[in-house]
């Protein structure tokens, strides 16, 4: 009855399913990430703050989940949030 092992993914799922924690925060490839379980995505160069870029989605509960990790928010635009997160370690991500 050890600790589970919790991935990326799973530290998504909690931040959408726990009332406590709003927002989801991670770094992938030089930018910054806040999603918000209220329906918006954040980016943010990390370096020196410019480039930030805001995308708003329709969708509340499990829909805006799903449109959240079906993103492709990416600099090329070409990965998903969801893909993303199975790249990164669980340590890689942190709730807020």
């Amino acid at each position: 009855m050890g600790m589970e092992v919790k991935t990326a993914l799973d530290k998504f799922y909690e931040c959408f399913e726990n009332p406590k924690k709003d927002d989801l925060f991670f770094d992938y490839e030089g930018l910054s990430y806040q999603l918000s379980s209220c329906c918006y995505i954040f980016t943010w160069r990390t370096e020196d703050g410019e480039d930030e870029q805001e995308y708003g989605f329709d969708e509340t509960g499990k829909e805006l989940a799903e449109a959240i990790l079906n993103s492709k928010v990416n600099q090329a635009r070409d990965k998903s949030i969801r893909e993303i997160l199975a790249e990164l370690p669980p340590e890689a991500i942190w709730l807020g």
